[in-house]
C-alpha cells in the first residue's frame, strides 16, 4: 500500500507491520493476507519489513481448467476465425498447458522453472489447507516477449513492438475466457499506446463456436459484450486498489529500445501491477528489460525496480514467446 503524500494505514488484521515506501512515507503493513495466494504473497512481501501470512489458497480447479485449451482449436477447426492470429494463439495455447502440466505435478519440459522458491510456511499449516501431493500452486509467471518482423527487417520503433504485445496479450485473454470464463481478467499497462493498442487487439476477438444452450446462458447485452464483460484494460496508476483473477502485466520493450526502461522499472509501478492477481499473474517483458544496460542502474530508485522484477523472475515459471509483427 502507497501513499502520496502521508501515513497509509490499513486496518483490519490482526497483526501489522510498519515500514516505509520509496517515497519515505510510513506504510502500516498487513501482515495476515487474505488475497494473495502463498508464492505471490511472499514475493510482495520482499519490499516490506515483514512477511505476510498467507490465509488463502490456489483453487485446485484451476489446472484441470487451463487443460480445457486443447478443446480451443478441436471446436474452431476449419475456417472459424477467432480474431487473434493463429501462431500466436498456438503459443499462448502451449504455455498455459505447461502451468497445468506444472500446477498438476506432470512432467513437462515447455517451461523454464523458477530459481528460487521462496516460500518459509507450507501450505498445509494454512488453516482449512490440506496439502495435495497432486497439486502444486504457481501464482507467478513469466513471459519473455521477442517481436521481429518478417517484411521489414529487425529495425522498427516502439509502436510497432506494442501491437505485437497486445496480439499476445489478446490470445492470453481469449485463452483465459475460453477455460475461465467466470474470472475476471485485468491487462495492466504503464503506458496509455499499450491500452489503446490492446483494446484495439481485443475489440477484434470473435467467440469461439459453443453449444446452442452454452450460448444462451452466457448472452450479455451484446454477444461480444458478453464475451469480454469481466476484462478491464488500463493503466496501471488506474487498477491501483482493485483487483481480479487473472492479471497480464505489459513491461517489455523491443531491441535497442532503452528511452522507457527507468519508467518500467519503478518499483512501485512494477508491485501495484503484479498484487492486482488473485490467482494468476502472467508478467511480459523482454530481454531488454531483464538485461538492461548498465547505465540504468545509476538511478537508485531505477535499481531497486530493477531487483524486484529479478526477484519476480527467479520465482516465476517462464517461457520464452516470439511474435511475427510482420504477420499481424
Amino acid at each position: 500500500m502507497f501513499s502520496q503524500g502521508g501515513p497509509v494505514i490499513a486496518t483490519g488484521s490482526q497483526s501489522l507491520g510498519e515500514s516505509q515506501d520509496d517515497g519515505g512515507h510510513t506504510v502500516i503493513q498487513l501482515t495476515e493476507n487474505f488475497r494473495l495466494n502463498p508464492d505471490l504473497g511472499e514475493f510482495v512481501a520482499t519490499i516490506y519489513s515483514r512477511q505476510f501470512k498467507p490465509q488463502k489458497a490456489q483453487s485446485r480447479s484451476l489446472a484441470p481448467k487451463l487443460t480445457g485449451i486443447v478443446h480451443m482449436s478441436e471446436a474452431n477447426k476449419g475456417t472459424h476465425d477467432l480474431g487473434v492470429n493463429r501462431n500466436v494463439l498456438r503459443t499462448v495455447q502451449v504455455f498455459l498447458l505447461g502451468l497445468s502440466d506444472v500446477m498438476l505435478r506432470r512432467p513437462q519440459s515447455v517451461l523454464k522453472p523458477p530459481r528460487f522458491s521462496g516460500l518459509k510456511m507450507p501450505i498445509a499449516e494454512m488453516e482449512d489447507s490440506p496439502t495435495d501431493p497432486n497439486h502444486q500452486p504457481v501464482s507467478l509467471s513469466l513471459l519473455r516477449l521477442r517481436t521481429w518482423s518478417s517484411t521489414v527487417g529487425q529495425q522498427f520503433g516502439y509502436e510497432t513492438h506494442v501491437h505485437g504485445e497486445a496480439a499476445l496479450t489478446a490470445s492470453l485473454v481469449a485463452a483465459l475466457r475460453y477455460c475461465t470464463p467466470d474470472d475476471d481478467i485485468f491487462v495492466a499497462t504503464p503506458h496509455r499506446v499499450q491500452r489503446e493498442a490492446v483494446k484495439t487487439a481485443l475489440a477484434r476477438l470473435k467467440r469461439p463456436d459453443q453449444p446452442l444452450e452454452d450460448r444462451f446462458e452466457r448472452l450479455g447485452v451484446g454477444e461480444q459484450n458478453g464475451y469480454l464483460q469481466n476484462v478491464t484494460v488500463d493503466t496501471v496508476e488506474r487498477l491501483q486498489g482493485s483487483e481480479a483473477s487473472f492479471v497480464i502485466c505489459l513491461f517489455s520493450l523491443p531491441e535497442l529500445h532503452s528511452a522507457d526502461l527507468c519508467f518500467l522499472l519503478g518499483r512501485r509501478r512494477l508491485n501495484v501491477a503484479i498484487s492486482r492477481a488473485k490467482t494468476l499473474c502472467i508478467l511480459i517483458t523482454s530481454t531488454q528489460v531483464l538485461c538492461p544496460p548498465v547505465s540504468v542502474f545509476a538511478n537508485e530508485e531505477t535499481g531497486k525496480g530493477y531487483a524486484f522484477l529479478k526477484a519476480y523472475e527467479d520465482r516465476a515459471w517462464s517461457y520464452d514467446v516470439s511474435v511475427d509483427v510482420g504477420a499481424l
